[in-house]
């Protein structure tokens, strides 16, 4: 009886195993392992206060292996990519890319499983703004006056990138004004060449500007003529300043215009200055009085004492 129940067992064991084999194999057949891959969003954690994250990318490729039914049911929100920043300070790191996925599935591969960014202080600044006139108003009307709100705004964001905005400037154009407006225009923050700043944050996007007009012959074209001060560095000596453009047109009260015959740049420090510079000056100009452009680049060329 013992011999007959023993046999039993290991008939009952072999059959269990046979099944396992044969649901095994019936898996494996009707629902085979699959690769897939997906785009993930790439999270960046445990920045260190004060810091501010660069260059990183917005996403990477995970790659997961799995059940080919559960493959067709995975969105990307099921997928987690991220780097941890933790303990790291200003300056270039290479990190690497992990990856959270469900239980279910097996990670293949990161793409990429490593990432370059850089961490910069985060700062925060006034800058004043500018506004630049394009376009012609109507004929024989001219800008009599043009004041923006804000006066100035805050830039924030990483250091380097906040000291780059030379100024934050409202463009509006003039074609066909006929009389007074007030409209909101964006800003731009432009670097010392002109280009745009991009990557900060600007609390107040927008400025509204004002404008008058007055009737009459308004206009006139005058030279421009740079103010400046400071010692230059040793051993060299002006030779020559001149601004870009030479001359501007202003427009304004008639009366006042008929005084004008040139404009002056706010004074430019000459401190330290040993060879060709470039600088960014603001026009001085009266009240009621505005100039094509508020501020002209002054070329400041030097030569060696004699």
């Amino acid at each position: 009886m013992a011999g007959e129940q023993g046999r039993n067992l290991t008939a009952k064991i072999l059959a269990v195993i046979l099944a396992i084999i044969l649901w095994l194999y019936v898996m494996n057949e009707q629902n085979p392992p699959v690769e897939a891959t997906f785009t993930v969003p790439l999270e960046v954690r445990n920045v260190m206060s004060g810091l501010v994250v660069e260059d990183a990318p917005d996403t990477v490729r995970v790659k997961v292996r799995g059940p080919r039914s559960i493959i067709a049911g995975v969105m990307t929100k099921d997928l987690k990519s991220y780097i941890d920043l933790r303990g790291l300070g200003e300056g270039q790191h290479n990190v690497r890319v992990a990856a959270a996925i469900p239980s279910s599935l097996n990670l293949v591969e990161v793409s990429p499983d490593k990432v370059t960014v850089r961490l910069d202080t985060s700062i925060s600044r006034q800058v004043p703004v500018e506004v630049r006139l394009t376009g012609s108003a109507a004929a024989g009307v001219a800008v009599g006056k043009v004041t923006a709100r804000p006066e100035q705004i805050t830039i924030e964001g990483p250091k380097s990138a906040v000291n780059a905005v030379e100024r934050v400037v409202a463009i509006v154009d003039l074609s066909g004004r006929q009389a007074d407006f007030t409209v909101d225009v964006p800003l731009k923050l432009l670097n010392q060449s002109g280009k745009e700043v991009q990557g900060l944050t600007v609390y107040s996007d927008k400025a509204t500007v004002t404008a008058t007009l007055v009737k009459g012959p308004s206009k006139k074209t005058v030279d421009v003529k740079p103010i400046i001060y400071g010692e230059l560095a040793s051993g060299v000596q002006l030779a020559r300043i001149t601004t870009e453009p030479a001359k501007v047109e202003i427009t304004g009260d008639s009366r006042e215009i008929e005084k004008i015959d040139f404009i002056y740049t706010e004074p430019v420090n000459l401190a330290g200055i040993n060879r060709e510079t470039t600088r960014e000056a603001k026009l001085q100009l009266k009240e009621g009085i505005v100039a094509s452009q508020d501020a002209v680049t002054v070329h400041i060329i030097v030569g060696t004492k004699q």
